[in-house]
């Protein structure tokens, strides 16, 4: 632990003092994924570096730009990544279902998981780094002593709000510094100093509980929330929710999806206990509101939703009422 965890604390106090409603962003550490690394993530009990999550075969989605990853070195790639705030503009840039033709960066986060540990347990660390902003920087500074922690523009690293984006000299830092990140070395286990993890949606929490073993999933249901206001851009399409009324399933999209597309919708429902699977496609040139899909010979099984080539929703669904 670091000879200096008050100074830490002052901090996490400090600034949950002067930011408001945002109060809670200094109580944390985040780091956030995709759901389906999120559950390999979950079943492992550890959070692994880049390089060895790649090399044990766990990262399924890659949330990461190729061009900034290949300016990342080795060294920083062995380390756990970790940031001092949500809605980093890296989150900004990747969250969210974007159409094949509108995904620029190359980089994607589509059913994104945040795991939220507590910062001043992380923090105080003995092997704990800080950088001052996204360590694929060139100019970016990492240190791990009191000093260096010192000098990092937090003012900056939690701004938030609305900035002049014409003014480099303005956008510039704030955009560098908002991505600073806490750095772990190799791993980071599942333990006490996990606080809880949250999802953006009760559909895309269904997937996540879906998507893991049962003793995982006993073991981790009570930590994984819906989502904290703060926490998410909600900029890009998602299912908000899925529910069965009369024998077809109404799927609802978030709102501001339906100004985003095209997307080709693909519903795949597998009964229990048979081979006959479901499989039903259609493209959308501006996804609706709400997709009703009938299932009149289902009673039970299991339904998967893809927006283009991303999973968007998995979970067991009833058509039957279910006795009491």
């Amino acid at each position: 632990m670091k000879p200096w965890r008050q100074q830490i604390r002052r901090h996490i106090d400090h600034w949950s003092r002067l930011l408001g409603n945002r109060g809670w962003w200094p109580k944390y550490v985040y780091h956030f994924t995709d759901v389906t690394n999120a559950a390999q993530v979950i079943e492992s009990g550890m959070l692994y570096c880049r390089t060895e999550a790649l090399r044990q075969g766990l990262m399924q989605v890659d949330n990461a730009a190729p061009d900034i990853i290949g300016h990342t070195s080795v060294e920083r790639q062995s380390h756990v990544r970790l940031y001092f705030r949500p809605r980093t503009p890296t989150q900004y840039q990747n969250e969210g279902i974007r159409p094949l033709g509108q995904r620029a960066l190359k980089a994607h986060c589509p059913v994104p998981v945040f795991f939220c540990f507590d910062a001043l347990a992380l923090l105080s660390r003995d092997s704990t780094r800080y950088s001052d902003g996204n360590i694929g920087s060139a100019r970016v500074r990492i240190g791990g002593d009191s000093a260096f922690f010192e000098s990092i523009p937090f003012n900056l690293v939690f701004h938030d709000g609305w900035f002049d984006a014409n003014d480099p000299a303005i956008r510039d830092p704030i955009i560098f510094h908002r991505n600073a990140e806490v750095l772990v070395p190799v791993s980071l286990a599942l333990d006490s100093d996990l606080v809880f993890l949250t999802c953006r949606s009760a559909a895309e929490r269904r997937t996540l509980l879906h998507l893991l073993s049962e003793s995982a999933r006993t073991t981790w249901e009570s930590k994984i929330r819906l989502d904290q206001p703060g926490m998410y851009e909600r900029k890009w399409a998602y299912v908000e929710d899925v529910v069965v009324i009369d024998k077809a399933l109404s799927i609802r999209f978030s709102p501001s999806a339906t100004t985003h597309g095209p997307y080709t919708v693909r519903l795949i429902y597998q009964e229990d206990d048979s081979a006959h699977v479901m499989d039903h496609s259609r493209l959308f040139d501006k996804l609706p509101r709400a997709l009703r899909v009938s299932l009149p010979d289902a009673n039970s099984g299991v339904a998967t939703l893809y927006l283009d080539d991303a999973l968007a929703f998995q979970g067991r669904v009833y058509t039957n009422p279910i006795p009491f």
